[in-house]
């Protein structure tokens, strides 16, 4: 009768808990004494939007958080391929919230497919939140249905590099017909789309062994780094067919940061071996710090946008990225003690100006862009005529750029700074379904937009979390964050890399 009853238990246990999840499910313990309560509520938070999101808007790809209905305006459009699933997922597991995640994971087994969309998507985002989401619970589970299925989507972006002979990747795909093209109404490539795929790329190899993902990366490297620059400098055109460089602008925003976070993630994630990804780094950001790096009249830096090389004092929530980039980066220079001090300063100096921009609004939160220099009272502030510059869209990047800040330094104020975030977004932002953006931060009672995008429980939320954590979860010398905030296991110092095959790196250079 025991035996009965034991048996009867386990089979009710393996219905109850995916093949995916171990023994111990998702990272136990790791608490931080002095911010558990803070780390709780975000806890909460995340449990709140998921709930949100499934209850309303399940295997549609985002919440419109204020009718408690799917918000289709999103980047995947109307396609029902649970993007809020797949992003989500590493973040539940992280948190500990097995209830929530096996829903995710079992959607993942039984539905999640591309094979039906007949539509031209992003292979930039996919590759950011589908294959970096995926990749993630593989490292963290060693479930074979991650990487399988991360591996379907990769074969589904190859188009966008088999249908063109320059080796600048197309913008778009339909993985229904299997065929590349531009993005609408746009036929330049832009620089950070073609630079977000070199972690996910290099990681899908080295776990299956095929060296074909990787090699379309590397080559794409390898001529970025032949091509003549003007003064140095990356501009974010790039005509694909005749790989010539189009109007010149250059950020760290959007169209462009994507590109310089992984030339430093690449070599980091390499062990710190590959000396490719590091000079392209150290060569870039140096230029920019030339280039683009200000001080305001009223003391704060940051960093501009160039027009045909004039400086436009302006910054992008986006740009805040920056911040934790220079900082993390601070570690490349670790033959010149004067630079790697430089760095890291700088990293501080523009998470200053990105907090500023936020403690300047009556909601406490950030817009989405701001400039300086037009007075003094006015830096850090957005004060233009476009709708979308006083908008808050629940973006990540602010609590990033703490997170790696708190992580490197110690410094109470980065927790601090990231506690007022998690407050401003339950004041404003915090609907009857889930979480909403705001129309404009200047304003108390303000319009919301209604979306919960799926970077708000794939980034913002997991980023916060980890703030109020220790440093013994996911610490930083094991695992390197993809753009959308998905971690990867650092190669030769993690045991969850998972490597299947011995497949050497391109440009090693060991310590």
């Amino acid at each position: 009768m025991f035996l009965q009853l034991a048996l009867l238990l386990f089979g009710f246990l393996q219905l109850r808990c995916p093949a995916s999840a171990s023994n111990q499910f998702g990272f136990a313990g790791h608490a931080d004494a002095r911010a558990q309560s803070q780390r709780e509520k975000v806890k909460e938070m995340m449990k709140f939007a998921w709930n949100g999101y499934a209850q309303h808007a399940w295997e549609h790809n985002e919440l419109n958080s204020v009718l408690g209905a799917p918000h289709n305006g999103s980047i995947m459009g109307q396609h029902k391929i649970g993007l809020s699933i797949v992003d989500s997922l590493d973040t539940l597991y992280i948190m500990g919230l097995q209830e929530e995640y096996n829903r995710g994971y079992q959607w993942v087994r039984q539905n999640f497919s591309l094979d039906h969309v007949d539509d031209y998507l992003s292979v930039s985002e996919l590759n950011i939140h589908f294959v970096g989401g995926l990749l993630s619970m593989y490292a963290f589970t060693g479930d074979s249905l991650f990487q399988s299925k991360a591996e379907d989507v990769v074969k589904k972006l190859l188009p966008a590099f088999t249908s063109i002979d320059s080796g600048i990747p197309q913008a778009m795909v339909n993985s229904k017909r299997g065929v590349a093209g531009p993005r609408p109404g746009a036929y330049e490539a832009i620089l950070s789309d073609i630079g977000s795929l070199h972690l996910e790329f290099s990681y899908i190899t080295e776990i299956t062994g095929h060296l074909k993902y990787r090699n379309y990366v590397h080559q794409l490297r390898d001529k970025l780094e032949n091509m003549l620059k003007p003064r140095s400098l990356y501009p974010v055109y790039l005509n694909p067919r005749t790989a010539a460089w189009g109007p010149y602008k250059m950020t760290m925003g959007a169209m462009g940061d994507i590109f310089y976070e992984y030339l430093l993630k690449n070599w980091l994630r390499s062990g710190k071996t590959n000396k490719q990804s590091r000079d392209l780094y150290q060569a870039a950001v140096g230029r920019i710090l030339v280039y683009q790096l200000g001080l305001s009249l009223a003391g704060l830096t940051y960093l501009g946008e160039l027009a045909n090389f004039h400086v436009i004092r302006r910054m992008e929530h986006r740009t805040c990225f920056a911040g934790g980039l220079f900082a993390l980066g601070a570690s490349a220079y670790f033959n010149d003690s004067v630079l790697a001090a430089r760095h890291l300063q700088v990293g501080k100096e523009l998470a200053h100006t990105c907090h500023e921009s936020y403690r300047r609004t009556p909601t406490g939160l950030g817009p989405d862009s701001f400039q300086f220099d037009s007075s003094p009272e006015e830096d850090a502030t957005a004060t233009g005529q476009a709708s979308d510059q006083k908008a808050f869209r629940l973006r990540p990047e602010v609590v990033e750029t703490y997170f790696i800040l708190w992580r490197l330094t110690h410094d109470q104020k980065y927790r601090d700074w990231g506690w007022e975030v998690v407050e401003a977004l339950e004041r404003h932002c915090r609907t009857k379904f889930g979480f909403s953006g705001l129309e404009n931060v200047y304003l108390q009672d303000g319009a919301r937009d209604g979306v919960q995008p799926s970077y708000f429980m794939a980034e913002t939320l997991k980023y916060l979390y980890l703030l109020f954590s220790s440093d013994t979860l996911l610490p930083l010398d094991k695992w390197v964050f993809n753009t959308g905030g998905h971690p990867l296991p650092i190669q030769y110092a993690n045991k969850m890399f998972r490597s299947k095959k011995n497949v050497p790196e391109y440009h090693l250079e060991f310590p």
